[in-house]
C-alpha cells in the first residue's frame, strides 16, 4: 500500500514538469466520522486545507492538497481505554487511598482528548463547464492521515478544614502519552466553484473518506474512526 501511494505522489509532483498549475486554492474544513470506534462517541473536527490543482489533459486534473485539521473526540472511558499503565496501575490507586484516608478530601476528576491531523491528498478529477460562470468537478482519489491523539486528565481536588470553616480548592492536568499513526484512506467527492473576477472563484465543496483497515499496521489500530464526510468553503486563486 505505502509503495502504491508513493508511486502516486511522485507521479503528482513530476506533472509539474509537463503541465499547467490551474489554480492554488484555500479552504475551511468541517468533518465529522461516520463510522466511529474505539468506543468513542462523538469526533467532529475544524481545520483548513491548501490545495493546488494542476492540469493534464483537456479537463482532467490532479490536485494535491494538504492543511491541518483538530479534531475534537468523546469517549467516556478514556481513562480506562487508553492503556496508561501509570494512572490505571499506580496513580489512580493512589488516589482511591488518598480519599478513604481523609474524609475531607474530595475529587473531581475528568478527560479532555483531541486529535491532530495532517492529510495528504492526491485526487484525480474533472470540470464540467456548466455556464460561463459555473463549474463542478467529481473527484477520486486517496491520501494518508498523519495523526496524534492526546488526552489529558483533569482534577480538581477540594480539601476541607471544618474548624476553620475553609475549603481549599485546586485544579492540574496529567497527561498521557500520545498515541501517532498514519493510516491511508480514499476519497470522493465533489466541488461547486463560481467564478468571482477573472483571478478569483468562490469554491464549496463535500467529500466522503474511508479508511482502509489495516489492522497491526501503520496506527490503524488506535484510529478513531472508519469513515468520515468533510465540508469546504474557500477561495480559489486561478492562474
Amino acid at each position: 500500500m505505502k509503495k502504491i501511494f508513493s508511486i502516486l505522489f511522485i507521479s503528482f509532483f513530476s506533472c509539474f514538469s509537463l503541465a499547467q498549475i490551474k489554480n492554488i486554492t484555500i479552504v475551511s474544513d468541517y468533518s465529522f466520522a461516520q463510522d466511529k470506534r474505539l468506543q468513542i462517541t462523538k469526533a467532529n473536527s475544524l481545520g483548513a486545507l491548501v490545495s493546488i490543482k494542476v492540469n493534464l489533459i483537456d479537463n482532467f486534473n490532479f490536485t494535491f492538497s494538504s492543511g491541518y485539521k483538530l479534531y475534537s473526540l468523546n469517549e467516556p472511558d478514556v481513562l480506562q481505554t487508553w492503556n496508561w499503565d501509570f494512572w490505571t496501575a499506580r496513580y489512580y490507586p493512589k488516589i482511591i487511598s488518598d480519599l478513604n484516608a481523609d474524609p475531607n478530601l474530595s475529587v473531581e476528576i475528568g478527560a479532555i482528548q483531541k486529535m491532530d491531523l495532517i492529510p495528504a491528498i492526491l485526487l484525480l478529477n474533472y470540470d464540467f463547464q456548466l455556464t460561463d460562470d459555473l463549474t463542478i468537478t467529481p473527484s477520486v482519489g486517496g491520501g494518508v492521515y498523519f495523526y496524534t491523539r492526546r488526552m489529558f486528565a483533569t482534577e480538581t481536588w477540594s480539601k476541607k478544614f471544618p474548624a476553620a470553616g475553609y475549603t481549599l480548592t485546586y485544579s492540574f492536568r496529567n497527561f498521557a502519552p500520545d498515541k501517532k499513526g498514519n493510516p491511508f484512506f480514499s476519497k470522493f467527492g465533489l466541488d461547486v466553484t463560481y467564478n468571482l473576477l477573472s483571478y478569483l472563484d468562490l469554491t464549496a465543496s463535500s467529500y466522503y473518506l474511508k479508511m482502509f483497515e489495516t489492522e497491526g499496521t501503520v496506527g490503524f489500530d488506535m484510529f478513531p474512526f472508519s469513515s468520515e464526510f468533510s465540508f469546504n468553503l474557500g477561495l480559489s486563486f486561478k492562474y
